[in-house]
């Protein structure tokens, strides 16, 4: 079992849901042969290349390389676990997921299970304070002046921690929770014992307004707390917790995610009070992230939702910084990026209390910028344009920035506005574009040049499509012979006495491994119950693409075999060609006669194997 859930409720579940009704729910799907598609869900494109398999039971993108079963869909939407996306399936289906006994139980899911307990816990306990008791009134008052409406907190479930060294803690242990585990959930801290003594516990969150942070089913996992008064920091988050990973969160999403869909459009701000603020104002799609800059792993998250983002940070200069890197991130997930500006020395919160919820829809959402508009408009500060040489400066950069705009029609959008703008001609502006453009593609390309597709991920992350590159002739035969054999599983018997594992390619070798296992273990549930025994992320997405790999209705035997000759006659060639590298080095004669001798009986083996 995975997960320690029984392997029969596993394919129950699968059974029970059609992978096309699955998927339906969040990617329109139009059928074409066999097979549906629609736009990917996982990247940014406008024909469609996502492929779900009503008969294989799987889905591949053929633009970014993602690929799986129903049960991986569903948790690279909802960003759940195997067992959580299990679960999520089972509810939806009637079908009971049973406890098991004590000592079957995964002893990882259950000390997240205890520390999720001991957070929403501690999140009722601060929201009671808050609401209902004196300790909370300063709290509370803090909150009425800042615009927050009684129903806002309720909402939010906003809470307020005791200034006091000892609340949390003993009201937790009274419950059963050891320190360990609340040391472990971030809710209490360690001091160590100047004396060598034990050390001493005490709560992380004093005297601060809090704020939950919930993961995409709405639980509590960690907490934001903002200072009462004076001290600093003014704002202390959750440690990195077994369940709580700041960099791939985010504040609301899993109450904002509707709106986000329907709207097909994020907004993204610095704060927690922004949020609530803007939610509060009918802005029902906002997120933050969680007091660090915007990651890779949160901009996907978001691309998954929708694809356009409106950035709305603070105007002041690590605002706007913040802004700019978050752009480049988002970018990089092809997200279509807006740049929301506030006026100067206001943050949204600021700005909704003092102009009010629809001047704020229609003077600053409704009027962002687009990316390349606000990085003109961010290029422009740095140069006095009513000097010559600062002028021209500012229009050569201003013209590289839009050489490497990748649509020709938003190039000469551009163009023409910086045309009018300084009075210059068009054909001017062009002919220095081309020149950058041209300077763009003699420069050295690393790493990050490789092209869009490095936008894939891997390793629990969608791999570079295998098909964007070029491929020797072993790697096509392997892969021709691998697809057979996902598609065919009648002819492994065959390609184990053949050619076994004896794949040149890693993942080749690995997936055969694999696939032998599966059908010497005597199951038969298809590739899609295959796919989901297989734990490498990047292996299920180039199994799912083999799986979708188009083959011969005739003749599948003799592809087989003719596979099979082609990968054994080239991996000769490359010993040979191997052997000659090693006679080239060798200055030694004798050792070169024992070289080649050795190369001449090992060539000459194989060709009466064959």
């Amino acid at each position: 079992m995975k997960g320690r859930i029984p392997d029969e409720v596993i394919d129950r579940v699968r059974e029970h849901h059609d992978i096309v009704d699955v998927v339906s729910q969040s990617v329109q799907l139009k059928k074409s042969g066999r097979n549906y598609f629609g736009l990917c869900p996982f990247h940014s494109e406008s024909t469609p290349s996502f492929s779900v398999s009503p008969d294989k039971q799987i889905y591949y993108c053929f633009g970014c390389g993602a690929g799986g079963n129903v049960f991986k869909f569903v948790m690279e939407m909802e960003q759940f676990t195997f067992v959580e996306a299990v679960h999520h399936l089972a509810d939806q289906a009637g079908i009971t997921v049973p406890r098991l006994d004590e000592g079957e139980s995964d002893p990882e899911e259950k000390e997240k299970q205890r520390l999720r307990e001991a957070m929403d816990l501690a999140a009722r306990l601060f929201h009671h304070l808050l609401m209902n008791t004196d300790h909370g009134e300063e709290a509370r008052e803090y909150l009425t002046r800042r615009g927050i409406q009684h129903s806002t907190m309720e909402e939010f479930q906003l809470g307020y921690a005791p200034d006091s060294y000892r609340f949390l803690l003993p009201f937790l242990k009274r419950r059963g929770f050891h320190e360990d585990e609340l040391i472990k959930a971030g809710l209490v801290a360690q001091r160590d014992s100047s004396t060598g003594g034990r050390s001493s516990c005490f709560d992380r969150f004093r005297g601060r307004v809090m704020f939950p942070i919930h993961d995409s089913q709405g639980r509590v996992i960690a907490f934001g707390g903002r200072l009462l008064g004076d001290g600093r920091p003014k704002y202390l988050n959750s440690p990195e917790t077994p369940l709580f990973h700041k960099g791939k969160f985010l504040f609301n999403l899993h109450r904002a995610r509707k709106s986000i869909r329907k709207e097909a459009q994020s907004v993204l701000f610095e704060g927690y009070m922004d949020v609530i603020a803007a939610w509060q104002a009918g802005v029902k799609n906002g997120v933050a992230t969680l007091g660090t800059s915007l990651t890779d792993s949160q901009a996907r998250v978001i691309r998954r939702n929708a694809e356009t983002v409106i950035l709305c940070y603070d105007s002041d200069t690590p605002g706007q910084q913040a802004a700019e890197r978050g752009m480049d991130v988002l970018r990089e997930r092809e997200c279509v990026v807006k740049v929301a500006r506030m006026p100067h020395g206001m943050d949204p919160d600021d700005y909704i209390g003092e102009y009010g919820a629809d001047a704020f829809t229609d003077e600053v959402l409704a009027q962002a910028l687009p990316f390349t508009a606000f990085k003109l408009e961010t290029i422009k500060k740095d140069h006095n344009l009513n000097d010559e040489d600062d002028r021209m400066q500012y229009l050569a950069r201003a013209v590289e920035l839009v050489a490497r705009l990748p649509q020709a029609i938003e190039r000469d959008h551009y163009l023409r506005r910086l045309s009018e703008e300084f009075d210059i001609s068009l054909d001017a502006l062009k002919q220095e574009q081309r020149k950058a453009a041209s300077k763009k593609k003699r420069a050295p390309r690393g790493d990050k040049g490789q092209g869009k597709w490095n936008n894939g991920y891997h390793g629990g992350k969608h791999m570079v499509a295998s098909h964007q590159r070029s491929k020797t002739p072993l790697e096509i035969a392997e892969r021709r012979l691998l697809a057979i054999l996902l598609q065919h599983p009648e002819y492994l018997d065959r390609a184990m006495g053949e050619i076994g594992v004896n794949f040149q390619t890693e993942a080749h070798e690995a997936i055969a491994a694999y696939l032998y296992s599966y059908h010497r273990s005597g199951f038969d549930g298809g590739l899609h119950a295959f796919i989901r025994l297989v734990d490498d992320d990047s292996l299920t997405s180039l199994i799912a693409e083999l799986g979708m790999m188009d083959l011969p209705q005739v003749n599948l035997e003799e592809e087989v075999d003719g596979c099979i000759r082609r990968i054994r006659q080239l991996n000769r060639e490359r010993e040979v060609f191997a052997a000659k590298r090693e006679l080239e080095k060798t200055k030694d004669p004798l050792e070169a006669a024992r070289l080649a001798q050795e190369s001449i009986l090992r060539l000459y083996r194989n060709r009466n194997h064959d």
